[in-house]
């Protein structure tokens, strides 16, 4: 048998022999070139499309690791995609977006370039990052002639009763810092040199596209803060510190930091095995039943090697949204189910197709909807209705739990604070400016041996802004559902609805606009700090209009209109580092916009 002819071999003979016998055809009209803008959305469009699949690919594998234990090669889907997260396609994103008039294109844009530009500092960054997590696994300290792991350092504080044995406990693990100080100070340089290469003039400017925020004015926010707690604070403090350890407050260190806001009191009334079914009772009164949405997928097996921690997974939103459960104890757990529980429902119920707005994004929005279920804990008509917690047991519980929150907003001010002046005042001692810092927030004196801690205790891109925002938007949706449904929102199907008509959005809300959409100006941190003043029987004076005026909207996107918040029928229908024994539960979104 002869070779065969190409398929295409036919039409062209049949071409030339109409150019040659059939009249001359007029002259085509010239090709118009494409335009910049149009060349650069057609390949930033087959990037995104890249990073998508490569996203779920990973997600899978991630939930197969958690849930069962089992070994997988995060890492081996990088394969054959070594130029996709390249400073070239930043550029290209970065170009675009110069381009780009439309508020919601720049918004996809930005979540975009955030997320790539996270790919490319984690591949440039990942020996040091691997070295640092390994180390950390690694380090162990000397207990009473036995090795115990530095991770478990903070459980053993807060086990511990005896003052004189946390001490030496933490001191024990010092040594041990040191050495892991020495990488995480390579760490820093290096980031501070990526970031220039990606084209960002400074650390912080970096910090404020992944934040998006106005960080000079949220730092302002934070000062306000700290200044206008600082009386309660101690207040508060002095009563639990007695209460808890039998010590005034000026005499505690932070190594009885962990003991000092135990749960003690309500542990008994989370027995193994409640937590999935106090959720899902909660939800069940908003007309919200997660086993009976097909694109929802819970794991509640009790499995040996299943990770404890509960996990949600938006694997493919909102088509595949999957949470990890295993049976625990203690108001802790119920917590992080409630809080996983949050995730969950947002990506199941959201309607926005963008896979930039749905997916990528600042995860401040997604942690308000978790806090807001989390913060169930801290409701006392909740906590009578799912756990049976009254009476003094209940006050107890709530002030230790109320003065940990206000710890935590102070925490996170401060280390917001510090992360700016370190990258500010280069010619500054980053220890010294630590101990300043931090002795005027926690309002316990800094030891040499807490000092050591400076960058152990650091974050990446300023993380704290994110905390900040989100607990103060979680008390504000708290406080509209309280006005619009009632004490117990949770009851009353209008209180899912209305939810659902914000979760529907994903991630294309800033937390201004899901403020707005509220009916409010913007975010705000009253509601929360009137409440906890309210619970721990302390005054706050906020000056409600100055703090007003120092909340920013996100940098460039002020002009994004906010569209309505209808309710919305359930649908039908940064990536973890390599080498999971470091993976970390994600907080719902890449970093982004």
């Amino acid at each position: 048998m002869g070779p065969r002819m190409h398929p295409r071999i036919p039409a062209l003979l049949a071409l030339a022999l109409c150019l040659t016998a059939c009249p001359k055809a007029p002259p085509a009209t010239p090709v118009q070139p494409v335009g910049e803008a149009q060349r650069l959305t057609q390949e930033v469009r087959a990037l995104s499309l890249e990073s998508e699949k490569l996203l779920e690919e990973q997600y899978r594998l991630v939930w197969v690791y958690w849930t069962e234990g089992r070994h997988v090669d995060v890492a081996g889907t990088y394969a054959g995609k070594e130029a996709l997260f390249s400073l070239e396609n930043l550029r290209k994103i970065d170009r675009l977006r110069q381009l780009t008039k439309d508020p919601r294109e720049l918004r996809a844009l930005t979540a975009l370039h955030s997320h790539f530009a996270g790919e490319y500092l984690s591949h440039a960054l990942a020996e040091l990052n691997d070295a640092a997590a390994n180390l950390e696994a690694s380090l162990t300290l000397s207990v009473d002639g036995r090795e115990v792991r530095y991770r478990d350092l903070e459980r053993l504080l807060a086990n511990e009763r005896s003052a004189t044995k946390r001490r030496a406990l933490y001191a024990a693990a010092t040594p041990a810092l040191e050495r892991l100080n020495q990488t995480l100070r390579r760490r820093e340089l290096r980031t501070e040199e990526l970031v220039r290469e990606m084209g960002f003039e400074s650390y912080e400017a970096f910090g404020s596209e992944l934040r998006q925020t106005d960080l000079e004015r949220l730092a302002k926010l934070a000062e306000e803060i700290l200044q206008a707690t600082q009386e309660p604070y101690r207040v508060v403090m002095e009563r639990l510190s007695q209460r808890e350890l039998g010590l005034p407050f000026n005499q505690i260190t932070r190594a009885d930091i962990p003991r000092l806001f135990r749960a003690r009191e309500v542990e008994d009334a989370f027995p193994k095995g409640e937590a999935l079914l106090k959720a899902h009772g909660t939800v069940a009164g908003m007309g919200i039943d997660l086993d009976a949405m097909p694109n929802v997928k819970i794991d509640a097996r009790d499995l040996p090697r299943k990770n404890p921690r509960p996990l949600s997974l938006p694997v493919q939103v909102p088509a595949d949204v999957r949470m990890s459960f295993k049976p625990g104890t203690g108001v802790l757990h119920q917590a992080r189910v409630l809080h996983e529980f949050g995730h969950t429902l947002h990506a199941a119920f959201t309607q926005e197709s963008r896979f930039e707005l749905a997916r990528l994004g600042n995860p401040t929005v997604g942690e308000a909807y978790s806090a807001l279920f989390e913060d169930l804990l801290e409701d006392p008509v909740w906590l009578e209705e799912h756990a049976g917690v009254i009476g003094e047991q209940r006050a107890q519980y709530l002030a230790a739990s109320s003065a940990h929150k206000l710890y935590l907003i102070r925490h996170a001010a401060g280390r917001l604070l510090y992360q700016l002046e370190l990258h500010r005042r280069v010619e500054a001692d980053p220890k010294e400016l630590y101990r300043t810092l931090m002795t005027r927030t926690d309002d316990v004196p800094m030891s040499d041996e807490d000092v050591a801690r400076y960058l152990v205790d650091q974050e990446d891109f300023f993380q704290s802004a994110d905390s900040f925002r989100a607990w103060f938007l979680a008390g504000q949706l708290q406080g509209q559902l309280k006005a619009r449904f009632g004490p117990a929102w949770w009851r009353t199907p209008d209180a899912g609805a209305f939810l659902k008509g914000l979760w529907a959005r994903g991630n294309a809300l800033s937390t201004r606009e899901v403020a707005q959409a509220l009916g409010e100006q913007g975010i705000a941190p009253d509601v929360l700090l009137l409440r906890l003043g309210t619970t721990l029987q302390v005054p706050m004076k906020l000056d409600l209009k100055r703090i007003e005026d120092l909340l920013p909207p996100a940098p460039g996107l002020e002009n994004f209109t906010t569209p309505p918040t209808p309710a919305s029928p359930p649908p039908t229908g940064a990536k973890p580092a390599p080498g999971l024994e470091n993976f970390t539960a994600p907080a719902n979104t890449a970093p982004g916009a």
